[in-house]
Order: C-alpha cells, then sequence, then structure tokens
C-alpha cells in the first residue's frame, strides 16, 4: 500500500504527523445517506413518503476512515506499544463529536468522533492502525462572500454583500449555499430589529450569535430596522 508524506488529518489539537502517522492511499470516506420515513397505507399499492414533511431531506451520518502507517514494528515492541498508546489516547479522548479537519479542501471541516476501537496490525519493521471517524452529515464551510480570486470556489461560493450602513431601514438579500438553514451571526455598532422567515428579532449592540436567528437554504429576503452598520457571518453545511 502506497502512503503519502504529506497527506493528513487534524483532531484534537494534532495533525498526524505529529505522531509520525502516514496516512494510506487507501483512505476511504461513506457518504451520508437520506433517512427515509414511509408508511404502508391500508389498500394501497406502494409506500407514503414522509420523509420531506418539513420540506427538507434529512441524512444520516457519514464515516470517514483513515489507514496509516506507523513507522515502528515489533522488533521495537515497547516503542511501538508506547507509539499506539499516544496516538489512542489522542484519538479517543474527547467526548463526543469535534472539529476534524482533512488535508484535502482544508477550507472544509468536519464534526466526527472516533467511536470504534482503532485496529492495529504489528509488522517488524512498521505497523499499521486503522481508524474510523463518525461524522455528522454535513460539512463545514466559511461563507466565502467575497470576490477575491485565491480563496473564491467558484462552483460554490456567491460573490454578495455582508456588510450594510442603514438608516431607519433597509432590505437587503442573502444568499445562504447550505442544504440546511444554519445559524447567522451579526456584529452591530447599534440595536437594530431584524426581521427574517416571519420572526422578528431584536439585536442588541455588539456580536450576536443565536440558534434561533437562522438563514435558509437559497435566497434570504431581511428587513433591518434601525440606524448604524450590520455585518452578517456563517458556516455553511453541505453535503
Amino acid at each position: 500500500m502506497q502512503t503519502s508524506t504529506k497527506y493528513g488529518f487534524t483532531f484534537n489539537g494534532h495533525h498526524t504527523s505529529d505522531f509520525g502517522l502516514r496516512v494510506l492511499s487507501t483512505k476511504s470516506m461513506t457518504l451520508p445517506a437520506k433517512n427515509k420515513v414511509t408508511v404502508q397505507l391500508p389498500y394501497a399499492d406502494g409506500l407514503l413518503d414522509l420523509s420531506d414533511v418539513y420540506g427538507t431531506n434529512n441524512f444520516g451520518e457519514r464515516t470517514i476512515t483513515f489507514p496509516c502507517k506507523i513507522p515502528v514494528g515489533y522488533n521495537n515492541r515497547d516503542e511501538l506499544y508506547l507509539a499506539w498508546t499516544k496516538i489512542v489516547n489522542w484519538l479517543m479522548s474527547p467526548a463526543g463529536k469535534i472539529k476534524l479537519e482533512d488535508d484535502v479542501m482544508p477550507d472544509f471541516y468536519y464534526l466526527g468522533e472516533v467511536q470504534q476501537a482503532p485496529q492495529i496490525q504489528e509488522f517488524s519493521v512498521y505497523s499499521y492502525i486503522t481508524i474510523v471517524f463518525q461524522c455528522y452529515p454535513y460539512r463545514f464551510h466559511h461563507a466565502n462572500t467575497t470576490d477575491e480570486w485565491d480563496p473564491f470556489r467558484f462552483d460554490l461560493d456567491v460573490a454578495q454583500y455582508t456588510k450594510f450602513d442603514v438608516k431607519r431601514s433597509d432590505d437587503v438579500l442573502l444568499i445562504n449555499n447550505s442544504n440546511v438553514a444554519v445559524p447567522l451571526t451579526l456584529e452591530t455598532n447599534a440595536p437594530f430589529k431584524v426581521a427574517i422567515g416571519g420572526e422578528v428579532f431584536s439585536v442588541a449592540k455588539g456580536i450576536t450569535n443565536s440558534d434561533e436567528i437562522l438563514i435558509q437554504p437559497g435566497e434570504n429576503n431581511i428587513t433591518l430596522i434601525g440606524t448604524g452598520h450590520v455585518s452578517f457571518d456563517w458556516y455553511e453545511e453541505v453535503i
């Protein structure tokens, strides 16, 4: 099996290279499947699909499997056992899903947890460890709303205004590329009322993070009531 000296992942404060791990080219991912809720109606053919009763698809979790090479084998068992003890403690210590950054597309990240016991294979001068992450179905991506050339992904990002100077009231448009509704972060230099999705929220001066102020997939028309400066920020969640 081939390995890469450049490719790895960051999790729980460390990159794989901190432990001398080399990720094998056989790394694999299981994409999230749709959660289907169906009902068999009496005397009717087929099934009634209730999966999108709230207007959106629901997905199960994904798994990411990283087979890795440890640069020590059973010729030096003390060193080997010390190495995999450090690795397993690093992987298994978080309680719940935390940030997982793959070196592929580093501007995206996952929420993952190692739930299965890592599998270790010992050889004379090196060993293998297989690490499986159980992950939230969506990847997180900071909404890139600028039109700067280098960081802009033309097939994913949207160039749009997210900073506004408001006098009394203004109607603005935000476009969310997520597959689901996600929370908005607002930064204002004065109190505002924000009307979005048929609801009105009062926002104090400063930074506001609220799970109640959501931006829906696609276009969102927002009314800002107040006088001052408002900026929006959010993380997209994509398959």
